[in-house]
């Protein structure tokens, strides 16, 4: 099967898109899929939007150009032209590409994947409460073509793809679940198995890049609370972001934002993911979450939040714990000592956890079920 691999961004790059396309495309070639990837697109409108949306701040008015209209005429035109120098397409794949798909005129069936939808996105995240009415009616538009221009849509999570069938009218025929995998080139080799031997202290892992949204603030408090009121020596390390906290405890080990292009960078976030014991992430919003698959893959129980489509990757009760309410850190705490204080109940966790990252939460097994997903549309 030949497949034209559809990206605005560079999809052979880690750092476009948490590196998702770039594992899509590896998952895909391994599997003797011929691909031809077409991206990136050195964009001639993109100048012109920023300057717009650069004018409008100055009126208060947010503007996400993104999902402009003349931004997709010119994929489309670029697509199409690109599409026309190849020969015996079977389909054309586009990871989060609504913008890039909504014009394009072609027979050859599309496979949109994203983690959300616009209408979705635009409820669910605050940072979109500023944009001007008009400008997301645009972008529903632009979001309701690309679904309806693709002859599969898949989301990673029931979340999505329910609000999805309900919101667009989008046939449920035409809308799969498959779940993506972790992240990571090098899985660890066996889940994080603790013994009588190991002294009292847990690592926790706080994992993303944006710590007010991710709820940073919550998790110090759940590990102090651990501390203070179970008498367990936790440690905290923070992964992905630096803290604007002038005086943090000693207890908190603190990383910074990592580039996994960057071999020693990639390094420090393999070790950490090896020297932690648990996910902690009690996150305001998230579509579906990729570190909660990279947690599993190396056997490693999550506590986070019940939102978004987290519930689709982390099994309730079997490989982690969620809890309803971001802000109360005392049930994050709770939940924590509920999966750590006994040994065996620990292991349980992780063992689960490795075993779905080894079952479902793995490129590998994505790419089975899209190729699988394709020769069946043929």
């Amino acid at each position: 099967m030949k497949v034209a691999f559809l990206s605005s961004y560079d999809p052979t790059s880690t750092g476009s898109w948490s590196g998702t396309p770039y594992y899509m495309l590896s998952a895909l070639k391994r599997h003797n899929i011929d691909v031809k990837v077409l991206g990136p697109v050195n964009s001639f409108t993109k100048p012109f939007l920023k300057a717009f949306k650069l004018v409008l701040r100055l009126f208060g008015i947010n503007y996400d150009y993104s999902y402009s209209s003349i931004l997709s005429y010119e994929y489309a035109f670029r697509f199409n032209k690109s599409l026309k120098k190849l020969s015996g397409v079977d389909f054309i794949i586009a990871p989060a590409g609504s913008t890039q798909i909504a014009k394009l005129k072609t027979i050859i069936p599309i496979l949109y994947l994203s983690d959300t939808t616009y209408d979705q996105l635009k409820n669910y995240y605050s940072n979109f409460n500023s944009i001007n009415d008009s400008f997301h009616h645009q972008g529903s538009k632009i979001e309701s073509a690309a679904l309806n221009n693709a002859a599969i849509i898949s989301f990673p999570s029931d979340w999505a793809a329910n609000f999805c069938v309900k919101h667009y009218k989008i046939p449920e025929s035409k809308v799969k679940k498959l779940l993506w995998g972790a992240n990571i080139v090098e899985p660890y080799t066996h889940p994080k198995i603790r013994t009588k031997d190991d002294d009292k202290s847990f690592t926790l892992l706080f994992l993303g890049v944006d710590w007010e949204r991710k709820g940073g603030k919550v998790a110090l408090e759940a590990v102090q609370y651990l501390r203070e009121s179970k008498n367990i020596a936790a440690k905290l390390i923070v992964c992905g972001c630096t803290p604007d906290i002038s005086d943090l405890p000693e207890w908190v080990e603190v990383t910074g934002r990592l580039n996994k292009d960057i071999p020693s960078d990639m390094n420090i976030f393999k070790n950490v993911l090896i020297k932690s014991d648990l996910l902690l992430l009690p996150t305001i919003a998230e579509c579906y979450g990729m570190v909660f698959c990279e947690a599993a893959a190396y056997g490693m129980p999550v506590v986070a939040t019940n939102t978004g489509g987290i519930s689709s990757i982390v099994i309730e009760g079997e490989t982690g714990l969620l809890i309803n309410d971001p802000t109360d850190s005392q049930a994050f705490a709770m939940s924590i000592y509920e999966i750590i204080h006994n040994l065996d109940n620990y292991n349980r966790y992780a063992n689960n956890a490795f075993e779905r990252y080894h079952s479902h939460l793995n490129w590998d097994a994505w790419a089975k079920e899209i190729i699988e997903l394709m020769y069946d549309y043929k």
